[in-house]
């Protein structure tokens, strides 16, 4: 066939052709467009059920809570005298082995030659909450971080004793913790969702789900933030919880996981009173589960001064003024002739005493620094306290006669007598309560009794946690004996019901031999009176406050059991496989609550591909044009790495805080930068598509796309660097600017040339270049699939000039062609980047480390 009806068929097949390519192309776009869709709304249904969960446990702290409060109503119904402790842990339990902290001689000296603490000698005991006092300039903090070794900006000099051993205190890391000062916390994340992964990340490896949910509960009801649990914390920009409870917040970081040795620095800066006494009194209650405890504390109110068990004073230059039981102090300077005023505050009065403002008759020519003489030649400790110094005088810490210091006449119901009261209320009113006659409580009966001792009918979710925690899960009805066990177990600070125990929280009350189970059975059926030489459950001098432990949270005897072995102080930790889970977890919900942020980096990638786009088609650019190329693949390169300068240049107080702690920097960094992916897919998706779609390409979309993302890989390594090894305020100069030299510069084929000439300048472009290896493999594909149809002289000669410079190249050779060597260089471009990357993270700001 010929002549015109020949060009007619040939013209029909080429639009057929066309056709069939332009629909393979939209195919492939639809394909990934799908692809994201479906990733996308899986996040969205993921993000869903993660907020149902944590709804779900907030409803069931706030029925552990509940449950409890009914409880605490039943013993004051039968016995009202019975004093139960406020809180009980249910996840938290004493430390296996105790740690005593002894310190000789502890100084530190600056690099140039100050002294800024001197000799300072002492002991802090295990289960004790110590405060470290002085005025500004005294080395509070100092003292601190010498404690801790982490003044590694001077020469540290002393000795150290961990029960009695010379041991390093990294060595037992994995059981200390340290609140700094600075609030430093995630905030995109919930207060619980906070305590929550702090809990997963340091406590021992194996603890299981339900146990790390109880230990999450204890430290929101200790720290008193349960009622906030589901709200973002927040920070600056975005405004989240108030003050006071971000502070509670950052403590409870430290307490979920169980450290053995806590340090805080200044825990109640930028508090008030009232929520200073807070704070203090819940690390307070921890302390009675054998925790350790040492603060520096600027200038607490006497209420708050008396919860401490032991002081240590420094004066200016960081030298010994005292150190003992905070009882004791006033006593201390009393007999050195200092006087105190009536109605003043003791902590005050200290400073002043240290800081040289306050006269002594004995002394006429005082001068502060007398001070540290006067407590070297003492160290035997302070004399006995006299009556009109005790610390329970009034909050001025006047002389007089108070309640506390009155003779007694009487004396207390012992634990025997109070279980015996309570058993013979309970016999006298069981008729009463078991309206059946059956001998045992069912759900409605229970509820029928809650609801008179409480005067409020409480919702049957309740009624069943309290038969459950009596007679054990799965129960429907309650004998006699199991509801005096529970209620005699209230006392104790840690949780012994019958739920504990399933749920890993000890051994309920009843199994742990005779003292717990016979005994109580066998008073549970006396009609009067005690049994003679019967053992109390619990220490009856606990009250509905502070509570000390009682026989049966001590159960695990921690303070008699000394273990001196490092081994026993440390805790194996989950290791980096599991933490990655872990992490990668919690970066995913901070990821999701980002979408907004996201949307501008989303924005300025459309809107430069538009621009680009626009701008070839008016400058009737045609679409082998490697200018062009450059240009979309420097725009890529540069709004990629500025994106990701924050993945870990944002809250780099919290990465150095948890490094600290134990955290995996290799698990950490595989966490965020997995999931970082995803952005830069579906940036560099969007942008390839718009000017492709735009330009109207003839390339397969998914081939064309190639080049782009691997100049996105390459250019978010970049951004990795920089993040992780410069201060976050220079990282969109600096980052611009080599995304301009090794995209824009090297790659521009006007100069490459030259560049590629001169062998030293060819290694140089081809180790930094991005453009020098991505544009070829765009420009080729297009000339190859399509040849290009210059029009006129001037563009075969930049045609030519293209081709010239993108093969002057000595490597690779011509056989290997452009694509699968570009590949290569390209993934290990960035694959290079992100080591450098990770070893910023490993090994930069260690001396910040918190």
């Amino acid at each position: 066939m010929s002549g015109p009806f020949a060009k007619n068929a040939t013209n029909g097949t080429m639009i057929q052709e066309s056709t069939r390519r332009d629909m393979n192309e939209s195919v492939q776009v639809l394909l990934v467009f799908v692809v994201i869709s479906l990733l996308l709304a899986a996040l969205f249904f993921v993000d869903k059920h993660w907020k149902h969960t944590q709804t779900e446990n907030a409803k069931a702290t706030g029925l552990l809570n509940t449950s409890h409060s009914y409880a605490t109503n039943l013993v004051k119904h039968f016995m009202p005298t019975m004093k139960v402790a406020k809180y009980q842990f249910r996840g938290m339990h004493p430390p296996p082995a105790r740690v005593d902290i002894a310190f000789h001689k502890l100084g530190l000296e600056l690099p140039s030659g100050a002294k800024v603490l001197t000799g300072v000698t002492g002991e802090f005991l295990a289960g004790r909450m110590c405060a470290i006092m002085g005025p500004s300039g005294a080395g509070k903090t100092t003292f601190m971080n010498v404690l801790c070794g982490k003044a590694t900006y001077g020469k540290m000099t002393g000795t150290i004793l961990i029960n009695g051993h010379k041991f390093d205190i990294s060595q037992i890391n994995s059981v200390v913790g340290f609140v700094p000062q600075d609030d430093v916390v995630h905030e995109t994340l919930t207060v619980r969702e906070q305590i929550a992964f702090s809990a997963t990340l340091r406590n021992k490896v194996g603890t299981s789900p339900s146990r790390i949910g109880h230990i999450v509960d204890d430290v929101l009801n200790v720290m008193q933030i349960d009622h906030i649990q589901n709200s973002i914390v927040g920070g600056v920009e975005k405004r989240g919880i108030s003050g006071g409870q971000r502070k509670r917040v950052n403590i409870g970081l430290e307490l979920a996981a169980q450290p053995t040795v806590l340090f805080l620095d200044e825990p109640t800066s930028g508090l008030d009173s009232t929520s200073s006494l807070a704070v203090v009194y819940s690390l307070k209650k921890m302390c009675q589960l054998g925790m350790t405890c040492i603060m520096v504390i600027h200038q607490p109110r006497y209420s708050l001064f008396t919860l401490f068990d032991d002081v240590l004073l420094l004066g200016k230059g960081g030298n010994t003024v005292y150190l003992g039981e905070s009882a004791g102090a006033k006593t201390y300077f009393d007999d050195l002739g200092f006087l105190m005023l009536k109605d003043e505050n003791r902590a005050d009065w200290f400073m002043d005493v240290i800081s040289g403002e306050v006269l002594n008759e004995r002394i006429p020519n005082f001068e502060p620094k007398m001070l540290f003489e006067l407590w070297e030649r003492y160290k035997g400790g302070p004399p006995p306290l006299e009556g009109g110094d005790a610390l329970d005088e009034e909050a001025g810490g006047a002389g007089g006669q108070t309640l506390g210091s009155r003779t007694r006449t009487g004396r207390d119901m012992t634990n025997e007598e109070e279980i015996a009261v309570l058993t013979r209320s309970l016999h006298d009113e069981w008729d009463c309560i078991d309206l059946n006659y059956d001998g045992f409580l069912d759900s409605e009966e229970l509820k029928a009794l809650l609801t008179r001792c409480s005067q409020l009918e409480p919702s049957d979710e309740v009624v069943n946690e309290v038969l459950h925690r009596m007679a054990g899960p799965d129960k429907a009805v309650v004998e006699k004996a199991q509801f005096i066990r529970y209620l005699c177990s209230l006392q104790g600070d840690i949780a012994k019901d019958m739920l504990a125990s399933t749920e890993g929280g000890g051994s309920p009350i009843g199994t742990d031999g005779f003292r717990d189970g016979v005994r109580l059975a066998f008073l549970a059926v006396l009609p009067q009176g005690n049994k003679q030489g019967s053992q109390p459950v619990a220490d009856s001098d606990s009250d509905t406050s502070v509570s000390s432990m009682s026989e049966d949270a001590s159960a695990d005897n921690w303070i008699s059991k000394p273990k001196n072995g490092i081994k026993a102080l440390q805790r194996t930790i989950p290791g980096p496989c599991l933490q990655f889970r872990i992490l990668f977890t919690r970066t995913l919900i901070q990821w999701w609550r980002k979408n907004n942020e996201r949307m501008i980096f989303f924005i300025a990638m459309a809107l430069g591909a538009v621009i680009l786009a626009g701008q070839d088609i008016l400058c009737r650019h045609p679409r082998w044009d490697a200018m062009a190329l450059v240009n979309t693949h420097t725009c890529v390169g540069l709004l990629t790495t500025i994106f990701c300068l924050n993945v870990f240049g944002e809250n780099q107080p919290m990465f150095w805080r948890e490094r600290n702690r134990g955290m995996s920097v290799f698990s950490y960094f595989q966490a965020k930068t997995c999931l970082n992916l995803c952005d830069l897919w579906m940036q560099c998706f969007l942008f390839t598509s718009l000017y492709y779609g735009i330009r109207v390409m003839h390339t397969p979309f998914l081939t064309y796309w190639v080049p782009y993302l691997l100049t996105t890989y390459a250019a978010s390594g970049w951004g990795y660097a920089i993040s992780a090894w410069l201060p976050a305020q220079h990282g969109p100069f600096v980052g611009s600017l080599i995304i301009f030299v090794v995209c824009g510069l090297l790659g521009n084929p006007m100069s490459l040339t030259q560049f590629l000439a001169n062998p030293l300048l060819e290694a140089v472009v081809d180790i930094l270049s991005i453009t020098r290896w991505s544009i070829p493999m765009s420009f080729f594909l297009e000339i190859e699939l399509y040849p290009p149809q210059p029009e006129g002289k001037q563009e075969e000669m930049t045609l030519g000039l293209y081709k010239s410079a993108y093969r002057a190249a000595t490597w690779p050779r011509p056989d290997y062609g452009h694509w699968y060597p570009a590949l290569i260089v390209l993934i290990l471009y960035g694959l290079t980047l992100r080591g450098i990357a990770y070893l910023g993270l490993l090994f930069k700001n260690r001396d910040k480390m918190v």
